[in-house]
């Protein structure tokens, strides 16, 4: 299970006496409790950091000066961005061009003869408006063949030959302008605003998988688990469930067993709400491509709320009530399931050996068609012993965080049959300065529908509950065995470790592909990449997957440019990638003596057989000062349950000691919590600190203290406390004459250098670009500016009149000029 951040009920602790300057004394009878924090580490995290000496070495005082002038500058290219908008090799549909004549509505016989030819037979192809014709060339005296389909030539222009064509034909009399004909795809990626910020799902290669379908709208996928509540996102996918809670105290809504299974809340111990049904149900089936908040992995289909965990967790009788409700089984005193689901996601579980009636309904689920999708569990233990995952007939999930591997939390072994991506929380990894955890539907603190992060194997599920529902939706026959066949076999073997990872990460294109039955090597290779930005404090390495999302084999060349490419490295220069596989390359920054600062440099990776290109911004600090100290807490309620913080249960936690502490506690039930007071004014547990509690820093469970006992590895994140709701509204690709119109530190760059109507950015190198942008690297690696994103590449798509959607190797685009 995985429990929301929930601060209100203890933010009364703000008015303990923190910090004595005597040693507490020990108890008489007491405990130990030991364990070691991780703050959140952001690329904008920690104080005293200093800007890129770029910008003063360069005398440029005034920052929208200096954005103006790089962004117009001949060869500054925006990470990700191809050299020309769309290169001939990929997209020219070789003899055929578009002429504008300057006369309207010329007939065709005159606009034949005024696009002759020697040595070539033109064709009149069609109209696209009063001035704009579409030409096509054939070669004329080549030897012809005829077949049962008619006379074909044999050879077809050469490129050399169109280009040349096409420059005759630009300089003919009354002709404006030519220019070639292109076969232009506009990709399946969704105009979400938010999701820009869900890195989770080019890591699964999610986006390829879309090309090929989005889902299949009689599809019924349910959730069971806490119940769903309203929220505009889902509201619309959403079909009648069941609430199979039979107890009335722990289903909250003063009732047992009904047919609402609205999610009432007040499940976590202090009080609060975690709504985790609606976070999953979100990342399985968010409304995407709708304009408004996140995606979800399908974008077709039905949600189905079975509402089987309460106030108190749930039964095991409830939990089998629901899955066997779900699967079209019967529950006698129950309104049979009309709309049966073929995939039902669990993100939930329990400690023991397997319950033979829950196998049994699992078995009779199964032979009725329906696939059980299960999560591993959060205790990082060996999943052996963890129930609903280590049954048999079941999908069991386990977490990886943005690097591919595994999460620090997620339990491992045998019963893991795949890896999908359920975050960690403590981490920052590609530089966005958001964790990296699962965005997904929540209602925010006002109890008003928001977006949310959590991590864990609840959140890695449903993302392979979608992907299994894309599946069905092209292949609808599949049996539970042969789904799960296919996952394993087509997922990414980086992703395995040694505690057991199963066969590693869902590649989702792979998968839908071997479902459809086309997993030939027809399509040409091209290359793609799991993110456009990688962030480094100080030294490291971390692991970038290059995939090839077609067919054949795809060779590939990489490269490190930039003012600091002498601090990056790479395992390898060239790349040699399968049809529908990948492999992961090492990128290595090592700064030297390189003084205190923010930097960036980048990789450009290249097909060199098929097509396609990439560049990764590489974003690295050097010399972040020392972080600061954190303050831990073990709270309790007493008798009136009121929560209370002794003396002895709070603590100073030294940064200078790696975040390690150890505490000797009056024996009882404590909650622990922990946080670091950022912004240095005395005052804890703040909106924007850092803020976490045990076991994870979006659950709260509780910890039994015993006399002369030892509890050890109570071990959690501290993660910045804030919603996406209340970022600005973004601004980043809208026109602009000044920079007040960009919003908080945004730049405008004007039409004078080179942008139509203005367009509005913002400086990315330290701080986060908002919702609906990304940040990009200029080809010289020493700045970095947000794009707007956008769908429909390799047009103008959902860019702004004037502006062209780049494809940025992750399968989603940014807006530029053509």
């Amino acid at each position: 299970m995985i429990r929301r951040l929930a601060l209100l009920g203890l933010l009364g602790f703000t008015a303990c006496t923190i910090f004595d300057d005597d040693e507490p004394s020990t108890p008489p009878a007491s405990g130990t409790v030991q364990g070691a924090l991780t703050p959140f580490q952001g690329q904008s995290a920690g104080a005293g950091i200093t800007r890129a000496p770029l910008l003063e070495e360069a005398g440029a005082r005034n920052l929208s000066r200096a954005v103006a002038s790089a962004l117009a500058a001949k060869g500054v290219l925006r990470t990700g961005y191809p050299t020309t908008p769309l290169p001939a090799h990929e997209s020219v549909i070789t003899g055929e061009a578009i002429v504008r004549f300057d006369e309207a509505n010329l007939p065709v016989e005159t606009v034949l003869a005024r696009v002759r030819a020697a040595g070539y037979r033109a064709v009149h192809k069609g109209h696209i408006s009063e001035h704009l014709h579409v030409i096509r060339y054939e070669p004329t005296g080549v030897q012809a063949q005829s077949g049962a389909q008619g006379t074909a030539s044999v050879r077809a222009l050469t490129s050399a030959e169109h280009t040349s064509l096409v420059q005759k034909l630009s300089a003919a009399p009354g002709v404006r302008y030519a220019e070639s004909n292109l076969r232009v795809k506009a990709f399946a990626v969704p105009n979400d605003p938010l999701y820009s910020r869900q890195w989770h799902y080019p890591n699964m290669n999610l986006p390829a998988a879309w090309d090929i379908t989005t889902g299949l709208d009689s599809m019924v996928v349910a959730v069971v688990d806490t119940g769903i509540v309203r929220h505009p996102d889902l509201d619309a996918r959403v079909i009648p469930g069941m609430d199979l809670i039979s107890d009335p105290t722990n289903a909250g809504d003063g009732n047992g067993v009904d047919n609402d299974p609205t999610d009432m809340g007040k499940d976590s111990p202090n009080g609060g709400s975690s709504f985790h049904g609606t976070h999953v149900a979100g990342t399985i089936g968010a409304l995407s491509n709708n304009g408004l908040g996140v995606a979800g992995v399908t974008w077709k289909g039905k949600l189905q709320p079975v509402r089987v965990l309460g106030a108190s967790g749930g039964s095991l009788a409830d939990i089998a009530a629901g899955m066997n409700w779900a699967a079209g089984g019967s529950v006698p005193g129950v309104p049979a399931n009309p709309t049966p689901a073929r995939v039902i996601n669990l993100s939930l579980g329990g400690t023991g050996t397997v319950p033979q009636s829950l196998q049994e309904l699992v078995n009779q689920g199964v032979e009725r068609g329906s696939i059980f999708v299960i999560a591993a569990g959060n205790e990082n233990q060996n999943a052996t012993n963890t129930f609903p995952c280590n049954m048999q007939n079941v999908i069991c999930v386990g977490s990886v965080r943005f690097n591919g591997k595994r999460s620090s939390f997620s339990n491992y072994g045998a019963p893991v049959d795949v890896m999908a991506t359920g975050g960690q929380t403590s981490e920052d990894r590609n530089g966005d300065s958001y964790p990296d955890g699962v965005l997904s539907t929540l209602p925010d603190a006002r109890n008003q529908p928001g977006y949310d992060w959590y991590n864990g194997t609840s959140m890695a599920a449903p993302h392979v509950a979608g992907i299994v529902a894309l599946m069905l939706a092209v292949n609808p026959a599949l049996t539970s065995a042969q789904v799960e066949t296919i996952l394993k076999e087509t997922a990414d073997t980086s992703s395995q470790c040694t505690e057991g990872c199963g066969a590693g990460l869902v590649n989702a294109q792979a998968a839908v592909l071997r479902a459809k039955g086309t997993t030939g090597p027809d399509a040409a290779p091209k290359l793609g990449v799991s993110t456009t930005q990688l962030s480094f404090a100080g030294s490291g390495s971390q692991q970038l997957t290059v995939r090839n999302v077609g067919g054949g084999t795809l060779q590939a060349s990489v490269s490190v440019t930039g003012s600091q490419a002498s601090a990056v490295s790479v395992s390898s220069r060239t790349l040699s990638i399968d049809a529908y596989k990948s492999v992961p390359l090492t990128v290595n920054v090592n700064p030297g003596s390189l003084p205190n600062g923010n930097y960036v440099a980048q990789l450009t990776l290249r097909a060199t057989t098929g097509t396609g290109s990439a560049d990764v911004l590489v974003k690295f600090r050097v010399g972040a000062s020392q972080d600061k100290d954190a303050v831990i807490a073990f709270a309790y309620k007493d008798l009136f349950g009121e929560w209370k913080v002794d003396d002895a249960g709070v603590a100073l936690v030294p940064a200078s000691g790696g975040y390690s502490y150890s505490l000797k506690l009056p024996p009882r039930s404590y909650y622990a919590l922990a946080t670091i007071d950022d912004d240095e004014d005395n005052e804890f547990f703040e909106e924007g600190e850092r803020v976490g509690f045990w076991r994870d820093a979006t659950q709260m469970e509780s910890i039994e203290v015993k006399t002369e006992q030892l509890v050890k590895d109570v071990s959690f994140t501290l993660v910045p406390y804030r919603s996406t709701e209340e970022e600005p509204a973004a601004v980043v690709g809208q026109p602009c004459t000044s920079n007040s119109q960009c919003g908080t530190a945004g730049l405008c760059v004007t039409a004078a250098s080179g942008y139509p109507g203005g367009y509005c950015t913002k400086d990315c190198l330290e701080s986060a670009c908002p919702a609906g942008s990304r940040c990009y690297a200029n080809t010289a690696g020493t700045s970095a500016y947000c794009y707007a994103t956008c769908s429909g590449m390799g047009t103008q798509g959902t860019c702004r009149t004037g502006y062209f959607c780049y494809d940025d190797g992750t399968g989603s685009g940014a807006c530029d000029i053509p």
